[in-house]
C-alpha cells in the first residue's frame, strides 16, 4: 500500500490495482484504458466518487502525464511492437476486434453488414442506401466489368462481394483473417445462391496466389501498418 498526500485539504481516495494488465491498459489507452480496467474489475476503489472528484480536480495534469508522459511513450512503443502486423500478429489483432461475435455487429450495422464509411448522396439516405451508394461508386472506380475476377482484400462479412456479383456480374474472391467473418460471409453468399461465383478464403493477403482482373480493398489499408506498406503494394502488383 502506498499513500500520496498533498499539502491542501481535498478528497481522499483509494485505488487498488488488481492486475498487471490494468497498468498496461492505462499506459496504452490513457483515460479510456482506466475506465475499461475499472469496468472489468482490474481496478477498484472503496471511494470511487472521491477518486473521480480527485481526477477532475487534477484533470489537466493527469491528461498531460497520461498522454505525453515518458512511461506512456515507452508503453505505446512496446505495445505497437507486440502488435506488429506480421502474419501471426495480424491474425491476433483481427481476432481481438472482429471475433467479438457476429451478433454484436449485426445489432448495429446495416443489412449489408458493412463496417466502413458510407456515402450519403442525399439527406434522405438511410445507412443501407448510403452503403450501397459506396459499393456502386467503388465498383465504378474499379471499372468492374461482367466476368471480371475481383479480389477483395479484407472482405468483411461479404457485403461488397454480394453486390459485385449481383450488380456487376463479376466473380469475387474475398479474403479475411477473421474466422467469424469467414464463416458468416461463406454462409451468406451460399444462402444467396452465389457460391458458384464467390470464393471466401481465410488467408492473409501476403499468401494469396494467382492473378485477378481487379483488386478492391475497403478501409483495410489502415490495418496494414507502415512497416508493411511496401509488402502490401508489392502483393497488389503481383496479384494483378
Amino acid at each position: 500500500m502506498r499513500e500520496f498526500a498533498g499539502t491542501k485539504d481535498g478528497p481522499h481516495a483509494t485505488l487498488k490495482i488488481n492486475t498487471h494488465d490494468a497498468v498496461s491498459r492505462m499506459l496504452r489507452d490513457g483515460k479510456m484504458g482506466f475506465c475499461e480496467a475499472v469496468m472489468d474489475g482490474e481496478l477498484e476503489s472503496s471511494s470511487m466518487a472521491e477518486l473521480i472528484e480527485l481526477a477532475v480536480l487534477h484533470g489537466s495534469d493527469l491528461d498531460e502525464r497520461m498522454e505525453t508522459g515518458l512511461m506512456r511513450r515507452i508503453g505505446l512503443k512496446l505495445f505497437h511492437q507486440l502488435r506488429s502486423n506480421t502474419r501471426s500478429g495480424s491474425a491476433r489483432n483481427i481476432a481481438h476486434h472482429y471475433d467479438l461475435g457476429n451478433e454484436f455487429y449485426e445489432s448495429w450495422l446495416d443489412g449489408t453488414m458493412t463496417y466502413s464509411s458510407a456515402l450519403y448522396e442525399a439527406e434522405s439516405d438511410d445507412l443501407l442506401t448510403a452503403q450501397t451508394n459506396k459499393y456502386r461508386r467503388l465498383a465504378e472506380l474499379a471499372d468492374i466489368q461482367p466476368g471480371d475476377h475481383v479480389l477483395e482484400i479484407g472482405c468483411g462479412w461479404g457485403g461488397f462481394a454480394k453486390f459485385a456479383i449481383e450488380e456487376r456480374d463479376a466473380r469475387v474472391t474475398g479474403i479475411t483473417i477473421s474466422k467469424a467473418q469467414h464463416e458468416f460471409a461463406t454462409r451468406r453468399l451460399a444462402e444467396a445462391g452465389l457460391s458458384d461465383r464467390a470464393d471466401v478464403r481465410l488467408v492473409d493477403y501476403r499468401d494469396v496466389e494467382g492473378t485477378f482482373d481487379r483488386i478492391v480493398s475497403i478501409e483495410m489499408f489502415e490495418a496494414v501498418g507502415q512497416a508493411y506498406w511496401q509488402t502490401y503494394f508489392e502483393s497488389l502488383s503481383r496479384l494483378l
